[in-house]
């Protein structure tokens, strides 16, 4: 039988592109969705006289609305030749008809839909078909959420970061490391772990740690947990990339977590493990159109000359990677110190700034590398 969350999303739906009033009732006659709210809960003697009876639509006219019965047109809505409910069109019959016939199929069609999904989750046990809803699911509710999280004894507050885990031209099958990753000691009930139709594997992993603690602590809890599961894969020569998202405690952002997760392993493109709090301004920067860009930094483009970007591109790169250490910096390129400084010298010349100094020219500099980097 129809829900009556799902009749009131339906209404919400329908209600785009029709000014008619639409009722959806159960199998009982009750209007359990309605875009005059005020109907909703109450009794419909058609709609009953339906879900009872042998016919599968009925008109009500003029003069029928005169028993207290508003003029329109009801109709059954089936799902795999089974009555399911009751659709109802409130208006003149001879106008809404063709209407009251597309809303019937498109109640039948995403009903079938509902159902489709619903058998797709069935073959999963609850937790992955939580993760099977957050990743995947467009139209989901909190109310959705919350029946598995209170049939899987969860806490849904409990703080909870997205882990993506990219095993790269690796010869272990994705059930096996996700095996690891259960069996590991520190891995705890209120943890889920899914494979992504991608094959990434994706952690949502509990943290347990008093608010005033929690940013100096979790990443030690996070490395903790997956010590064991890097030490295999070391062991098995598998190079990943773990992408470690920000924290969450309400469940409706977890699906923007994991997507700021799927951006790192999109745009850092490296092996190793990466925090989405250290790439925030990046991913920012990456959020600007090119417009604005362009209307910022084209004119240093196209003046400066390529030996200039050249310059710029693996200077500024290294000092980024390297969090502005001059000799870290130096070995990452395998040049010289002094030739790290001869460098950054001439960029700090033309443009008159220096991000050793102040963190606005930093800022600065750093737009105008993503911004030569997207080109």
């Amino acid at each position: 039988m129809i829900d009556r969350l799902f009749a009131e999303r339906l209404i919400d739906k329908l209600s785009q592109f029709t000014e008619y009033n639409i009722n959806i009732m159960d199998e009982d006659g009750i209007i359990i969705a309605s875009r005059m709210k005020e109907r909703v809960g109450t009794f419909h003697e058609v709609a009953f006289q339906l879900m009872k009876g042998d016919e599968d639509s009925r008109v009500v006219t003029k003069e029928d609305s005169d028993k207290g019965v508003k003029c329109g047109v009801n109709m059954v809505v089936h799902v795999n030749k089974r009555k399911e409910g009751v659709v109802g069109l409130s208006g003149d019959p001879r106008e809404i008809m063709p209407v009251a016939k597309i809303v019937k199929m498109s109640v039948e069609l995403m009903l079938e839909y509902e159902s489709y999904k619903f058998e797709s989750l069935r073959k999963y046990n609850l937790k992955e078909q939580l993760i099977h809803l957050i990743l995947y699911s467009d139209d989901f509710v909190r109310e959705d959420l919350t029946k598995y999280i209170v049939a899987l004894n969860l806490e849904e507050d409990m703080v909870r970061v997205p882990i993506l885990i990219e095993c790269k031209d690796s010869t272990v099958s994705g059930e096996k490391l996700r095996q690891l990753l259960e069996d590991n000691k520190y891995f705890s009930r209120q943890d889920f772990v899914d494979i992504t139709r991608e094959g990434f594997l994706v952690i949502f992993k509990s943290i347990d740690c008093p608010i005033g603690y929690i940013m100096q602590d979790y990443k030690y809890m996070i490395a903790e947990y997956l010590a064991a599961f890097l030490q295999y894969i070391r062991h098995a020569d598998i190079k990943s990339g773990i992408y470690i998202g920000p924290l969450q405690n309400d469940i409706m952002y977890y699906r923007q977590a994991y997507l700021y997760c799927l951006w790192m392993q999109k745009n850092i493109r490296k092996s190793g493990s990466f925090y989405f709090y250290d790439y925030i301004v990046k991913y920012l920067e990456s959020m600007a159109s090119m417009t604005e860009f362009h209307t910022l930094f084209l004119i240093l483009k196209q003046k400066l000359g390529q030996k200039f970007i050249d310059n710029y591109l693996e200077t500024i790169g290294a000092l980024i990677e390297k969090e502005y250490n001059l000799n870290n910096a130096s070995d990452w390129l395998h040049v010289h110190k002094n030739t790290l400084v001869y460098r950054l010298d001439k960029i700090r010349e033309i443009l008159n700034m220096n991000p050793l100094a102040k963190n606005s020219d930093r800022e600065f500099m750093e737009c105008f590398y993503y911004y030569l980097l997207r080109k």
